[in-house]
């Protein structure tokens, strides 16, 4: 027994030095997010506002380090060793990188800078599954199911690490009666998750050259896929396909939620072919599946543009909508590409997902950049019907609004005030307000509440970095 515990300490040990020897740029990267963050954890209600955004944006940015390292170091190796000043380039144009993003795109937590920072971490982390086979080499699935499982085995790894230390910290902190702070708690888990986790992970990462054997594929994940998720996958298809027959039926198109059902299962479904392809020639069930299901996907993809059609037709475009359909249309690029391709490489999959994830948050067809086009236009064509717009300014309309398009304006209005500004919206004067809405469009700004029941709420709240101050000997 306690030789078994000292061999899996001993693999342990060696795991993480051949890790931290092969990655220590990502280690420690990893290690400075933890810092940071047990830093804040700790005297987070001592911090203003102000400070904490500020350390808060430095996590972030060393956390997006971690990929784009990840992505030089595996590039470099694919060139001789002595080419030592392209990768000392690369790092300090990385590390430039950084402090632009930081600087300039990183400046707050609104929707567009988080979302393109999840965009570009997405794209980052595909382009660190592809480089080590991009170009031309077999087994690609193979690579990645090795991550896959890579990853789930670590997570397994770290929440066993965080579990037993919490409860060891608990036991002595019970027994001892220590008073122990129940931030330390949150520390562990950052230390497992943070440290421990990228670590092990990453010393399970393929060596450059070094092939993943068909022999490899996991028999667990084999028979998850083939005898449970696909007879799934076949059974969620038939209810979407009733559904569309009652659509067709009814002629009565469905809301926006069954875009998204759609796109979701779509999404996992390619998922599942990109990781049974290697088994088609072996197993007839995955080889009909391969072969039939990509044409099975299309109508119901085509149901869900219509469906999205119509809503981007009512509403406009809106980020969440320009998402949607990138994805959409992404997916279905993929099945059509299976369809097209005998000789299919799957590796088109990451490398398409990881450009799509960068041109939808960047440049002038970026998902904010036609939100803001289409929702200006819409704004204007409802000024327009009621001959509001003189001098490129507003005026009061001569007639009643339908309750209809006062929604509309408000929504719009809404819009750019919860996501943009509202210097981004046309014929708005300068400093207007949604105060001013009345005084500026004849009727008041709807909040969008829910319909009320004629009860008033009201609550006081006390912000987490303000301190309270004593006031128990004071009369005023």
């Amino acid at each position: 027994m306690k030789g078994k515990i000292a061999t899996l300490l001993k693999t342990l040990v060696t795991k993480l030095s051949s890790s931290l020897k092969r990655f220590p740029g990502t280690i420690v990267l990893a290690a400075s997010v933890v810092s940071v963050l047990i830093y804040v954890n700790h005297i987070q209600s001592e911090l203003s506002n102000e400070t904490l955004e500020t350390l808060q944006r430095i996590a972030m940015i060393l956390a997006l380090g971690i990929p784009v390292s990840l992505c030089i170091k595996t590039l470099f190796e694919r060139m001789p060793a002595q080419n030592t000043l392209p990768r000392v380039l690369a790092y300090i144009g990385a590390a430039v990188g950084l402090a632009f993003y930081y600087l300039y795109l990183l400046q707050d937590f609104e929707m567009v800078a988080v979302t393109r920072y999840i965009a570009l971490n997405l794209a980052l982390y595909l382009t660190f599954a592809f480089i080590p086979y991009f170009y031309r080499r077999e087994n690609y699935e193979l690579y990645v199911i090795k991550l896959f499982t890579s990853f789930f085995i670590t997570l397994l790894y770290s929440a066993v690490l965080f579990l037993g230390l919490a409860a060891m910290l608990f036991t002595v902190d019970t027994l001892f009666v220590l008073k122990l702070s129940e931030k330390l708690y949150f520390d562990i888990w950052l230390i497992a998750a943070g440290v421990f986790a990228p670590a092990y992970f990453l010393a399970d990462i393929p060596q450059h050259r070094e092939e993943v054997s068909p022999e490899y594929y996991p028999r667990v994940l084999k028979a998850l896929l083939l005898y449970i998720v696909m007879p799934l996958i076949i059974a969620y298809s038939a209810i979407l396909y009733v559904y569309f027959a009652k659509i067709v039926i009814t002629r009565q198109w469905p809301d926006g939620m069954v875009s998204h059902l759609v796109l979701w299962y779509s999404f996992i479904s390619i998922l599942v072919l990109f990781f049974v392809y290697q088994l088609r020639r072996t197993n007839q069930w995955v080889g009909i599946f391969a072969s039939y299901f990509p044409k099975l996907v299309i109508p119901l993809l085509i149901m869900m543009f219509v469906s999205m059609g119509i809503r981007i037709k009512a509403y406009g475009i809106t980020e969440n909508r320009y998402f949607v359909m990138a994805a959409g249309l992404w997916v279905t690029v993929g099945y059509v590409y299976h369809i097209l391709r005998k000789d299919v490489r799957n590796i088109f999959l990451p490398v398409s997902l990881a450009l799509v994830a960068v041109l939808a948050v960047t440049g002038p067809w970026s998902a904010y950049n036609v939100s803001r086009l289409s929702q200006n236009s819409r704004f204007e064509r409802i000024l327009e019907k009621y001959q509001m717009i003189d001098n490129g300014g507003i005026v009061k309309a001569a007639g009643a609004l339908a309750d209809e398009d006062k929604r509309e304006i408000s929504a719009i209005i809404r819009y750019f005030n919860s996501y943009h500004s509202l210097d981004d919206l046309k014929y708005l004067p300068e400093g207007f307000a949604v105060e001013n809405m009345e005084e500026i469009f004849g009727f008041e700004y709807d909040y969008g509440r829910w319909p009320s029941d004629g009860r008033e709420y009201f609550y006081y709240h006390v912000s987490v970095n303000q301190n309270l101050l004593d006031i128990g000997d004071f009369d005023y």
